[in-house]
């Protein structure tokens, strides 16, 4: 298989795998354009140097261990981050003769039966992820071309788009679609990213520059569903482990109390006050007080008004 047909494939056939098992797939594919015995594939964030994510294929999960084991005295790491983007060969750095003989090849890659090593890192600055992938070879006397080399290289940078993507479609599949779905973030309870695409970032540095960092500013943990800062509105959304972040401009309807919202709808859906007090369990005397508190709120006098704005607020979200 050629690099161009596996990149299109990886993000053509995307859609026929779960997320689940999408780095395997992969991977997988992968050793269709560079022949390995096994490999990694890893995700994480700088802030905390830690994999969030951890795919093997035909090579123990264990490796992972040893390798976060082993960090100090493993010179291809120094490397892969003097070289972000660049494939690595472990001989470049070391020879054979020592590297078969030194503690590292003793302690990690011998266990596993490691004896060829092409490795290399992606970082997303702005949002601190890092990619790491790294094949393997079992034979010694089949080390890693140039050629391959170079594939590595270009196809590494496929394979984060391509996963984050995935990612992506999931959140989407996952709840009722909507416009500011393409501002979203994928983080865990400490407001770390997973993944966070470009237009979340955007609106973040252009509305709360002095906030922007490689994190989300606030913790998940005691935010309610939806939450303000400054000019900016979010929605918080479990999923699995993670949260889900959307984003979007605060609007006038964003003055508006749960309660009062939940009256919009029934104006907007064409509902009348007693249609609507029976769907609130309310009596259509208080229906029509939060209607006269959301007029006086919003800066409007009539029903037509009220649905004009909101249907505006949708178009431009």
């Amino acid at each position: 298989m050629t690099p161009d047909i596996f990149i299109s494939k990886l993000y053509r056939d995307a859609s026929f795998v779960t997320l689940e098992d999408f780095s395997s797939w992969a991977l997988d594919l992968l050793r269709q354009v560079i022949p390995f015995d096994g490999a990694i594939w890893g995700t994480g964030h700088i802030s905390s140097q830690q994999f969030h994510t951890q795919t093997t294929l035909d090579v123990s999960s264990e490796i992972f261990t040893q390798l976060r084991k082993t960090l100090a005295i493993n010179p291809i790491f120094k490397q892969l981050m003097l070289n972000e983007g660049q494939a690595v060969d472990m001989r470049e750095i070391i020879n054979d003769e020592e590297f078969y003989q030194s503690e590292l090849y003793l302690k990690c890659f011998k266990l596993f039966e490691i004896e060829r090593i092409l490795s290399s890192i992606d970082f997303e600055f702005r949002s601190g992820i890092f990619t790491l992938l790294t094949l393997y070879r079992f034979d010694r006397a089949d080390p890693f071309t140039e050629q391959e080399k170079s594939i590595h290289n270009q196809l590494l940078f496929h394979l984060r788009c391509a996963l984050s993507h995935k990612q992506l479609m999931t959140l989407n599949e996952s709840a009722q679609f909507e416009k500011n779905d393409n501002k979203c973030a994928l983080c865990d309870k400490e407001g770390i990213y997973h993944n966070v695409t470009t237009s979340f970032l955007d609106l973040l540095e252009a509305h709360l520059p002095e906030l922007t960092k490689q994190q989300f500013p606030l913790k998940m943990s005691g935010l309610e569903s939806e939450f303000s800062i400054e000019t900016l509105q979010f929605k918080r959304e479990a999923f699995g482990d993670l949260f889900k972040l959307t984003v979007r401009v605060k609007n006038q309807l964003d003055k508006l109390s749960k309660r009062e919202k939940e009256v919009v709808d029934g104006i907007c859906q064409g509902n009348t006050f007693k249609q609507i007090a029976r769907t609130l369990s309310l009596s259509p005397s208080t229906v029509s007080n939060h209607l006269y508190r959301i007029y006086s709120k919003l800066g409007i006098n009539t029903r037509s008004d009220l649905i004009a704005l909101v249907a505006k607020q949708k178009l431009i979200k």
